[in-house]
C-alpha cells in the first residue's frame, strides 16, 4: 500500500520532500526490519541513478550528432526533449499494460536515449510503460479578439494525453473510436483522459454529445480554438475514475511544436479494496487483522479475563499509535479467536472473555 504511493509521489515528482520521505522509510525500517524496506531503499537508489544518467545523456545529447531522423519533421524537424526514469523490475509495483501508440517524433527521442542506454549499459532491457508519463505540449492557439498575435501554451499533461492532443494536429475532430484505435490507450484509461481535457476550467477538447458521459464510441471530440487561460503553463488535472465512468464534458486541442514526454519504466498500481471499501486494500487489512489478534491475545494473556467493552479499550489505545480498529472489527477478531480456541465466555456472562491456556 505505501510502496504504490511512494511510486506515484516519486515518479510524479510530487514528493514534498526526499528527506522526509527517507524518514519514513526509515521508520519502516526500524519497526518491520530490512527485508520490509529493502524495495523502498531500491527506489530511491533507481531515482537517484536516473538522475544521474539523465545528467549524462543531456551531455551526451550535445556532442555534433549527424544521424538526422525523418520522424522528427512531426515536431518541425527538432527533436523532442525526452527524459526516462530507468526503474528496476524487483523494486517497483509491477504493472503489466501494453505501451501505447506514441508520436512518431517522441517514439524517435525514445530510440535514441535506448541506442544510449544499451550502449553505455551492456546486458540490459529496457521495457517502456508509458502509462506512467508525463509530456508538455505546446498549443499553439488562433489569436484572441482584438489581437494578431496567436496565442501560445504549455499544457503539462500526461503521457496519454499527449498521444491524444497530437492527433488533433492533422484533424480537427475525431470520434472515440478513431482515438481508441489510434492511440491503443486502455478503455477506462482513455474515457478518463478524455473527461480531463474535456472539463470547464481546462476545455481543450469539445465534446459532441451533452452531458457528462461519453455516449459511445461515435461520440465525437473537436479541437477548440477558443481553448483560454491567464497561465502560459497549464497543468492539466485529471478527473477521478469514478467521474470519468460515462463522463465527459466539451472541447478539442492544438497540440503545437514541442512534446516532451517523460516515459517510465515501471508504474504504480492500487491495490484490491476489501468489500469495496475505498479505504483499505485487502493486503493492509491483512496486516491489521493479524496486528489486532495478536494484541488481543497479548492483552488477554495478562489479564486472564476481560469484559468486552474494557478489551476493546485496551485494544484501540495500544494500537491508536498504527490505527483505530472499529468496534465492529475488534468484535470480529475476537469471535475468530473463541472458534480457534484462544478465547472462551464466561458461562454466567457472555460479554465477559477467559484466557484459555
Amino acid at each position: 500500500y505505501y510502496k504504490n504511493h511512494l511510486a506515484k509521489r516519486l515518479l510524479g515528482n510530487k514528493s514534498g520532500s526526499e528527506e522526509a520521505e527517507r524518514a519514513m522509510v526509515s521508520l519502516l525500517k526500524a519497526e518491520c526490519g530490512y527485508q520490509f524496506t529493502s524495495k523502498l531503499e531500491g527506489m530511491f537508489n533507481d531515482m537517484r541513478i536516473s538522475r544521474e544518467t539523465a545528467e549524462r545523456y543531456r551531455a551526451h545529447k550535445k556532442r555534433p550528432d549527424d544521424s538526422a531522423d525523418e520522424r522528427d519533421a512531426e515536431n518541425g524537424g527538432r527533436a523532442v526533449d525526452v527524459e526516462v526514469s530507468v526503474l528496476s523490475n524487483s523494486h517497483w509495483p509491477s504493472q503489466n499494460v501494453a505501451p501505447c501508440v506514441l508520436p512518431g517524433s517522441v517514439r524517435a527521442a525514445m530510440d535514441r536515449f535506448q541506442k544510449y542506454y544499451l550502449a553505455t549499459y551492456t546486458g540490459r532491457k529496457l521495457g517502456w510503460q508509458t502509462s506512467t508519463g508525463s509530456a508538455e505540449v505546446r498549443a499553439n492557439l488562433p489569436p484572441g479578439r482584438g489581437s494578431s498575435k496567436p496565442r501560445r501554451h504549455d499544457l503539462s499533461v500526461t503521457t496519454y494525453q499527449m498521444c491524444i492532443l497530437v492527433l488533433f494536429n492533422s484533424r480537427d475532430a475525431l470520434t472515440l473510436k478513431q482515438i481508441r484505435d489510434e492511440t491503443h490507450v486502455p478503455e477506462d484509461e482513455l474515457r478518463r483522459h478524455l473527461v480531463s481535457l474535456c472539463t470547464p476550467k481546462h476545455r481543450i477538447l469539445r465534446k459532441g454529445s451533452k452531458g457528462k458521459g461519453i455516449s459511445g464510441d461515435d461520440d465525437t471530440f473537436t479541437y477548440n480554438p477558443e481553448y483560454t487561460s491567464k497561465m502560459t503553463r497549464v497543468k492539466v488535472p485529471m478527473v477521478s475514475m469514478r467521474d470519468a465512468t460515462g463522463s465527459s464534458g466539451g472541447a478539442a486541442a492544438a497540440a503545437g511544436g514541442n512534446g516532451d514526454a517523460a516515459a517510465a519504466s515501471s508504474a504504480a498500481r492500487g491495490a484490491g479494496l476489501v468489500d469495496g471499501s475505498s479505504a483499505v486494500p485487502v493486503t493492509v487489512e491483512e496486516d491489521r487483522r493479524h496486528l489486532l489478534e495478536a494484541a488481543i491475545v497479548r492483552i488477554m494473556k495478562a489479564r486472564k479475563t476481560l469484559d468486552h467493552n474494557d478489551l476493546v479499550a485496551e485494544v484501540t489505545r495500544q494500537l491508536s499509535g498504527r490505527f483505530v480498529p472499529p468496534p465492529q472489527f475488534v468484535k470480529k477478531r475476537v469471535e475468530s479467536l473463541i472458534e480457534r480456541e484462544y478465547l472462551e465466555r464466561d458461562e454466567g456472562n457472555r460479554r465477559v472473555y477467559r484466557y484459555m491456556a
